[in-house]
């Protein structure tokens, strides 16, 4: 993939065969993007003549040029092979940049233009964005959390260190005071491999969340929720959250719920997919089996949530065994794919939906007007087929100089 600069004093004319803006294609068999001044300023139709003067001019004839791709639900603490080495690598620091670095390479290469981290205990995903705001590391724009909130005792030792009841106001404030971009809540534990419909026990009441969710939010902050379990996503949506991850054996009900508050759906489907092809783990025929029923079930109910009109976004729980980063995008939808969504469903769900989800629609998800161009070109038509979205050629960015 070869990236392309933008700077504020060049201006520039991007062709291309087709533009999709995020939400649409453009009706054009050639579009030209107009960017001066760092912004894009118009999309209009191709002239068939190269323009003259001094406008910096690339030609991408035979490809799609789209919104940069966001990954709403990623672990940069961890790498996807190894849980306990990389956990290791958390007390050196070195090489636990190096290994970050190298999975910003990959995830950036796949066209991925913004993640937005699930918390660690040791706060690396924030010391990763860091490291990219400062210019340290090359990557994508990263929003994190800090840490993971839960309740001391139950599942997640590994995102955070795990608070009391009685705690909730004064831990969202110090965590804000970390400069965190949102706070992300453990509202229950994980699905279960072994019994069907079997989810980690709920972290907090709803009147609690209702007091972490608040507390969020009067310091300006999103709340994302890990929750599986009807019973933990409800209590996460009453209690007024900003996105719903995971959200294993949700019911129908409660998806019309998240579509009446405009809710966002991270449904993760690649790190129980990978699992149902028993090749990452040593699991028996019956444990096998609850695996693939848990995941085509959630399958079904993201087709239901897109016809409900439930936002979804794409995120692949990136870092979770068997999910790479960068390449778990791509895994995820194909996954949405399978679940019936239309490839510009797919599309929107990957760009403008999770520019949304993060709270950056004035910066990325859209090919329009007045927006900084953040846009990937890929070879051939992803609205025919999405196998075009694995192979990312061009990548046209802001300029840091």
């Amino acid at each position: 993939m070869k990236t392309i600069g933008v700077h504020n004093n060049i201006n520039y004319i991007i062709r291309a065969d087709r533009v999709f803006d995020g939400r649409t294609l453009f009706p054009y068999e050639e579009a030209d993007i107009y960017i001066s001044g760092g912004i894009i300023r118009e999309i209009r139709p191709g002239s068939g003549t190269d323009p003259s003067g001094d406008i910096k001019f690339f030609n991408f004839q035979g490809c799609t040029v789209l919104p940069g791709l966001v990954d709403c639900h990623v672990h940069l603490a961890l790498d996807g092979r190894d849980f306990n080495g990389a956990m290791d690598l958390w007390s050196s620091e070195d090489l636990l940049l190096e290994r970050i670095g190298s999975d910003l390479r990959k995830t950036l290469d796949r066209g991925i233009v913004a993640v937005r981290d699930g918390g660690d205990r040791e706060w690396v995903g924030l010391r990763a964005r860091d490291e990219v705001n400062s210019g340290r590391l090359a990557g994508p724009r990263i929003l994190s959390p800090g840490i993971a909130l839960g309740k001391k005792g139950r599942y997640g030792s590994f995102l955070g260190p795990g608070i009391m009841g009685d705690q909730i106001e004064d831990t969202v404030r110090k965590t804000a005071t970390r400069g965190v971009d949102h706070i992300k809540v453990l509202v229950s534990g994980v699905v279960s491999f072994k019994e069907y419909r079997r989810v980690g026990e709920l972290h907090f009441s709803l009147q609690e969340l209702e007091e972490l969710v608040s507390a969020a939010h009067d310091r300006g902050l999103k709340v994302m929720a890990h929750a599986s379990s009807d019973e933990a996503a409800r209590r996460a949506v009453d209690a007024g959250v900003d996105s719903l991850e995971h959200g294993y054996f949700i019911s129908g009900a409660t998806l019309e719920k998240m579509a009446a508050r405009s809710i966002p759906w991270i449904p993760t489907l690649a790190p129980v997919a990978v699992q149902a092809r028993g090749s990452l783990r040593n699991s028996s025929r019956e444990e096998l089996e609850v695996i693939e029923k848990t995941y085509r079930r959630q399958l079904k109910m993201v087709k239901r949530a897109q016809e409900l009109g439930v936002i979804i976004g794409t995120g692949t729980d990136a870092g979770a065994t068997g999910v790479l980063h960068g390449e778990g995008l791509w895994e995820e939808m194909l996954l949405l794919e399978e679940a019936g969504l239309s490839r510009a469903e797919i599309l929107r769900a990957a760009t403008v939906n999770g520019a949304k989800v993060l709270g950056l629609e004035k910066e990325l998800g859209l090919v329009r007007p007045g927006l900084p161009p953040r846009l990937i070109a890929v070879r051939g038509n992803p609205l025919e087929d999405l196998g075009c979205i694995k192979n990312v050629e061009f990548m046209i960015l802001p300029s840091a100089g």
